[in-house]
């Protein structure tokens, strides 16, 4: 039965619509969707009343609230209790969810109305053009305008209330994806806002990933709020895997520190691949060996498992120094019963090759990967090894390479496989042996021959592969030569690959830009001519058919216009009112670089007149470093103006994240710039702000943040950070940003503070990433040595001879002629250094022990080092490094000399040769003729402040001794 005071169907929209109108009216003059009372309502098809006014005039208790209300014979008082139940979501939801289901049709509206609203996350309190944006819209991408206005309780209103719908595990993997990309940007509206609870409340419901689990937690500590063990993980974890549970509760435990905890819960689990994560980060690794061993020998050393099981006993022993074990690991990775398959081999020779095993990873490459076996005896200073792996006798090379050019194109031609035939790649590889041992012109023949020959491979002409070779030696200016011919009209998209990768600071679009700008000002000049113009100045010289009075101008209007023909007066209103055709940032430091400060500047203003947030964080980072602190506050407010205007547009949640990076960099500058003026609640607010962000879920994020901190000398934050993004990333991470790159970073800022804890956390990822992080051949040569120079310097500084000569010895098998170790190192441990004496108070104890390592290791590398020039004459930096070694330590000067002399003649332009040739000679008691060779030095590279210094230090010298 109907009520009388019902005048139209109970389920009408209509009859919701009036009756809020209606109790607007009550209220007094309510405001409904905050428009007036008198708007038209039917312009909307649901209305939402304001909650405040609604609120003000209740007379309904949050006690008292029940589905009975709803079916009062007043109409008032229904929509009251409407209105009432809808802003008393915390005590009235079961009621309302209880009455949707009531058999009174008006009841059941009534009461669906209000969950509708709840699901879109509309609430009494939402503003005005947030709640007719939700209005008839459920589309879940109208829940990340509400994100981005800071209503993080309607959102958390809108998940809870989708629990049990189809659509739930899309929606909260959306959500939790707009969290983790614009988290900044919801901390600082949070903090603004006051519902930073609200927003940990919403990464509980919504968490996905152990990195939000990790977020979680550390939004909690930062909050001040208690962390409960049962459960450490958030409520939502109750839809996750068991997989992802188990190894988000362990690395939640090991980024708050409790990394035996974290390894006992591993264990209990069974998991052994998150025990050895455990215990790598706890340095425990003579129990890792002891586990790993026994692991190893009962797994089957034919798979990639038993493989693996041994590689992992090999990182464990070697870093604990068990022999016994280390001897049998290397036995099983050797072993021709062990597993050959493509990845088993590739981690094979990795491991062997990064714990100084060079000579057997070597072997392992030689047949299936020869050109990477040669790359490795390169690196290793095994360069006779090298020619021999490639098939080519070093001796044989002036008499017999065209033969072998004309032989491998002949194999390419007939090849039917759509892939590089043995032939040629080994000639690649042989070029760039050739390059590193100073025959340029024999590698250049290789590189002309192969680079103008018609030959394709699966429609890549052969011209490519000889670009790609080169990268390898960087002879940038190789690939320039080669990447366009004469008659050529355009360039491949591969030769442009190449090109833009041996350049600083241009990208692909930035360099077809200058290309195109330049062709269109050029247009009499041949293409190639085109290419190498475009190149020397996008490399930061001027080639000498451009007039840079002149052609700077003309080339800035090109790019801005591309109405170079107009006139002045024209292209002035082309500028102001259209969008630059190609200017970017990158073109801003093009014209900086080639010293067109005026450009460089009317490009930037330019661009901030446009909104480019790219443009406005370089003004604001510019300022701040010299020290204009209200121009860089002013730049960086700008930061976030432009930012604010992504979410008025609606487009926010379509936006690049590069924005987050300068929101970044703008929360960053600010603090700094607090910091500096002494306002000290400013700074405090935003180290607040800093510490929050620190807690994101995008372990990219984190990095740059990092980074950016430690840049601006922020080492205490950006260490605690770090220390917690090691973690986050040991346990493996779903963007770029991996342990390795973390490690790197953190290990790099606090070398010359923490040595010894740079070198640990560096040789953890080089050994902990042998299988998830990719790297050239060449680096299991030179991370390992990076890693144990560290550790020798750390052993040096504490006086400790034998882990000196351990670390010694690693380092001469990983490469006999480490030339860094040789001039920087040995000198420290031989005392040979009067500003080394000078920084110690007393000689230690053990000083004749370290000297004679450090004179034993010295020896050796000279031995092998004249050897190598003996049998590589034209070899002219290895030469150089060679005699400068020798001036370093002070030790067989006369035959440095002769060794300097012939660096010298085989390149004389060198003023950098020729300075070790002075210095050698000054040593030798020579001053007069080092001065001449000095001076000579400074005319030819002015530039060079170390010539000057010299100059300056002979004549000191040379004066005290006329005295």
């Amino acid at each position: 039965m109907f009520r009388k005071y019902c005048l139209i169907l109970p389920n009408s929209l209509r009859f919701l619509l009036a009756g809020l109108i209606v109790i607007s009216l009550i209220l007094g003059n309510q405001t409904v969707n905050g428009a007036p009372g008198g708007e038209d309502p039917n312009s909307q098809s649901e209305q939402l009343p304001n909650q405040e006014k609604a609120g003000s005039r209740s007379a309904i208790l949050p006690e008292s609230v029940s589905m009975d209300q709803l079916s009062d014979n007043t109409y008032s008082r229904r929509q009251r209790a409407t209105l009432e139940m809808w802003r008393l979501r915390d005590v009235s939801r079961q009621a309302v969810q209880d009455a949707s289901h009531h058999s009174d049709p008006e009841v059941a509206e009534r009461a669906n109305w209000i969950l509708r609203q709840w699901r879109r996350g509309s609430l009494p309190d939402t503003p005005p053009e947030i709640a007719r944006l939700l209005q008839n819209n459920d589309d879940p991408a109208v829940l990340e305008e509400l994100l981005e206005v800071g209503q993080f309780r309607a959102v958390v209103v809108a998940i809870e209330e989708s629990a049990g719908s189809v659509d739930r595990d899309l929606l909260h993997q959306r959500i939790a994806a707009v969290l983790a990309k614009r988290f900044p940007i919801h901390i600082r509206l949070a903090l603004h806002n006051d519902s930073m609870l609200e927003l940990l409340q919403l990464v509980d419901l919504v968490a996905d990933s152990k990195e939000m689990a990790v977020c979680r937690i550390q939004l909690m500590q930062e909050l001040g709020l208690d962390i409960d063990d049962n459960p450490l993980l958030p409520s939502a974890s109750e839809h996750w895997t068991p997989k992802l549970k188990r190894e988000s509760e362990v690395a939640i435990l090991a980024v708050l520190g409790r990394l035996d905890e974290a390894i006992a819960r591993a264990k209990a689990e069974g998991d052994e691949s998150l025990v050895r994560v455990c215990r790598m980060l706890a340095g425990q690794w003579k129990s890792l060996a002891d586990d790993a061993i026994k692991i190893a020998q009962n797994s089957d050393l034919s798979s990639i498992e038993g493989v693996r099981a041994w590689c992992n006993t090999l990182v464990a022993a070697d870093r604990c120094d068990d022999e016994t074990i280390r001897n049998l690991a290397v036995e099983a990775i050797t072993s021709e019963d062990a597993a050959k398959d493509a990845l088993s081999i590739d981690l094979r020779w990795k491991c062997l090759a990064s714990h100084g095993y060079i000579d057997k990873a070597i072997e392992l490459l030689r047949e299936r990967l020869p050109d990477s076996a040669a790359t490795v005896a390169m690196a290793s200073a095994r360069t006779d090894q090298a020619f021999a792996i490639l098939g080519f006798n070093y001796e044989e090379i002036d008499t017999n390479l065209s033969v072998w050019i004309r032989d491998a194109i002949a194999h390419q031609q007939t090849s039917e496989l759509p892939e590089l035939h043995k032939k040629v790649s080994r000639l690649l590889s042989l070029m760039q042996c050739l390059l590193q041992v100073g025959r340029e012109q024999e590698a250049w023949t290789i590189a002309t021959v192969f680079a103008n020959s018609s030959v394709n491979i699966a429609e890549v002409p052969l011209r490519d592969f000889v670009l790609q070779s080169l990268k390898k030696p960087n002879r940038d200016d190789w690939i320039v030569k080669f990447a366009v011919r004469p008659g050529d009209r355009t360039l491949s998209s591969d030769s442009e690959k190449f090109l833009v990768a041996s350049m600083t600071d241009i990208d692909i679009s930035t360099w077809k830009s200058l290309l195109d700008s330049i062709t269109r000002l050029m247009p009499g000049v041949p293409f190639e001519r085109q290419v190498h113009i475009t190149y020397a100045l996008a490399t930061g010289e001027i080639p000498a058919e451009f007039d840079p009075e002149k052609d700077f101008p003309r080339l800035y209007d090109e790019l801005v216009s591309g109405h170079n023909s107009l006139s002045p007066s024209v292209q002035r209103v082309l500028v102001r009112n259209t969008v630059p055709r190609f200017l970017n940032t990158k073109i801003v430091s093009f014209f900086s670089r080639l010293g067109q400060a005026e450009l460089a500047s009317r490009s930037l203003r330019l661009l901030m007149q446009r909104g480019d947030m790219e443009a406005t964080s370089m003004v604001a980072e510019n300022e701040l470093d010299h020290g204009r602190a209200e121009i860089a506050n002013e730049a960086f407010q700008r930061v976030w103006k432009q930012i604010a205007i992504s979410h008025q547009s609606g487009q926010s949640y379509r936006r690049s994240s590069s924005e987050l990076h300068f929101a970044v960099q703008a929360m960053v500058g600010q603090w700094v710039l607090a910091s500096r003026q002494g306002h000290t609640e400013q700074e405090k607010e935003l180290r607040r702000q800093l510490r929050l962000t620190l807690c994101s879920p995008s372990t990219e994020m984190r990095s740059d943040l990092l980074a950016y901190l430690a840049a601006r000398g922020a080492r205490s934050m950006a260490s605690e950070g770090y220390q917690v993004l090691l973690r986050m990333t040991a346990f493996g991470s779903p963007e770029a940003t991996e342990l390795y790159d973390v490690a790197r970073e953190y290990s790099t800022m606090i070398r010359k503070t923490d040595l010894s804890e740079a070198a640990k956390w560096f040789d953890l990822a080089v050994g902990g990433t042998l299988e998830s992080t990719y790297f050239y051949p060449i680096a299991y040569v030179s991370l390992p040595v990076y890693v144990r120079r560290w550790k020798l310097e750390d052993a040096i500084k504490n006086q400790d001879a034998e882990n000196a000569s351990r670390h010694l010895e690693r380092i001469l098998r990983l490469d006999p002629l480490d030339i860094d170790v040789a001039e920087r190192l040995l000198p420290m441990m031989t005392r040979v250094s009067d500003s080394d004496l000078e920084t110690r108070e007393t000689a230690p104890a053990n000083d004749d022990a370290m000297k004679q390592v450090g004179e034993e290791a010295f020896n050796r590398i000279w031995k092998r080092g004249k050897q190598y020039v003996l049998t590589y004459p034209f070899d002219a930096t290895s030469a150089n490094n060679l005699a400068w070694v020798a001036a370093m330590n002070r030790r067989h000067l006369a035959e440095a000399a002769t060794i300097s002399e012939q660096a010298v003649y085989v390149e004389p332009d060198s003023a950098i040769f020729r300075d070790t040739l002075a210095e050698v000679l000054f040593l030798l008691g020579k001053k007069d003729a080092a001065l001449k060779i000095e001076k000579g030095c400074v005319i030819d590279d002015p530039g060079q402040w170390h010539l000057h210094q010299q100059i300056k230090k002979y004549t000191a010298a040379m004066k005290m001794e006329a005295r």
